[in-house]
């Protein structure tokens, strides 16, 4: 998985300036940098315009504010960063640094709104900063749900009942898949309802051949067919599910992301993936990614104790990261959270 940089541009201190290096640093930590508006939880529409406002007490010394959108669980990867892009704003903006943004259409449910600063004095500072805040909106369409759907060919089937190769991974008793639910609304947009915070409830009519979790992980439990059902505001949607694998017992594997911890700043953080297992005492594959908070250096995203070195902050920040494993049967786990906050 290839990780970018926070859009906090860093710059080598300029060895012909010194005064001005030790003068920087010699006034600690700057103004914060806290989003007033939107607030945390307030409720909004899709394709709402909406304005961002800075405290005005955290504008000194700030050159550029970049906002970008991002869904509850989203894994902030390079490639999705430019579409994730939702403004970026100066002084010159109304209100400086902030101004109008529009609530992307196809969002539902928790939508995370994550500003990034950069200060001048960043340009003369070896270190790397995270100036950042971010605030979770809740998106509710006004349009009513006229259509609910798996997003798939159906019937589904794993092992020799596959119809389609939708899934490259050798298929066996304990995988564990992502169910791609979509709803049609009045409004002629589609959104995914995947996730119960969006409304989705599943319902599986036999749990001996699948399990469905509240998030819609579907789980292999057994050869057979069941029908899974996804309900959201009245409507509901089914899927056949056809299993014929090996029957060779395997139980998905169990991610563990660790204690939340909170450390302080400029201090090398290990995230922790040792106590994860495999019910059948098997060999782990790991994968970290990050899901909250500005993007990090993480290093070793593919080992059991990933580690990024914690930024220096202008305020408490917390940095999120989202853990999956896997068993050597190639069943994979419901992922795992663990909350890092950074301390000045």
């Amino acid at each position: 998985m290839t990780l970018f940089s926070s859009p906090v541009i860093q710059f080598m201190r300029s060895a012909t300036l010194p005064f001005l290096a030790v003068s920087i640093f010699a006034s600690g930590h700057a103004s914060g940098f806290t989003i007033i508006e939107p607030t945390d939880a307030q409720r909004v529409k899709p394709g709402q315009v909406i304005t961002v406002r800075l405290d005005p007490k955290d504008l000194d010394n700030l050159i550029q504010a970049t906002y970008f959108w991002y869904h509850e669980q989203e894994d902030m990867l390079k490639e999705s960063a430019e579409e994730n892009l939702a403004l970026v704003s100066s002084s010159t903006h109304d209100p400086p640094f902030g101004g109008a943004l529009r609530v992307p259409e196809t969002a539902i449910g928790p939508l995370r709104l994550l500003g990034v600063g950069e200060r001048a004095s960043a340009r003369f500072r070896t270190e790397p900063w995270a100036i950042f805040d971010e605030v979770t909106l809740y998106v509710e369409p006004d349009s009513e749900l006229t259509d609910i759907d798996f997003e798939i060919e159906k019937p589904l089937g794993f092992g020799r009942a596959a119809l389609a190769a939708v899934y490259a991974e050798i298929d066996s008793l304990g995988k564990i898949i992502e169910l791609p639910v979509v709803g049609t609304f009045a409004d002629g947009v589609t959104r995914p309802l995947r996730l119960s915070s969006t409304g989705t409830t599943y319902h599986s009519s036999d749990e001996h051949v699948v399990i469905v979790n509240s998030d819609g992980f579907l789980q292999l439990a057994g050869n057979g067919t069941a029908i899974v059902t996804a309900k959201n505001r009245g409507l509901e949607a089914t899927l056949e599910v056809v299993v014929d694998v090996n029957e060779e017992p395997n139980e998905p594997p169990v991610a563990d992301a660790g204690k939340d911890q909170t450390v302080q700043e400029a201090t090398r953080v290990q995230l922790q993936a040792l106590n994860s297992f495999d019910p059948e005492g098997g060999s782990l594959e790991y994968h970290w990614s990050q899901v909250g908070g500005s993007k990090v250096s993480l290093l070793d995203p593919y080992s059991a104790n990933a580690s990024f070195l914690a930024p220096f902050v202008e305020d408490t920040r917390t940095f999120r990261f989202k853990l999956r494993v896997r068993d050597i049967q190639g069943a994979d786990s419901i992922p795992d959270f663990v909350d890092i906050t950074v301390e000045p």
